[in-house]
């Protein structure tokens, strides 16, 4: 396995988690780029955006809520 999120995922690599449930995994930048970057990741290895599908449609709802929901802990939703 060579996906660094999967390897996150796989406990292979140590994260500061943020979030996490059956389908998704948050945790902290190890690189920050910003005062707060959180990176939320599916579970499921998806190689790009491009391989998406209609049956994803709830994944990709899921992520986005819980980027909203991390955003409004931190205060920083606005």
């Amino acid at each position: 396995m060579n996906c660094l999120f999967c390897r996150i995922i796989a406990g292979e690599i140590p994260a500061s988690l943020v979030y996490e449930d059956d389908r998704l995994i948050a945790f902290n930048d190890i690189n920050p780029q910003a005062p707060t970057h959180v990176l939320i990741v599916p579970k499921r290895h998806i190689e790009t955006l491009n391989v998406l599908e209609p049956a994803d449609d709830q994944l990709v709802g899921e992520l986005t809520r819980r980027a909203a929901a991390i955003a409004q802990e931190r205060g920083i939703s606005e």
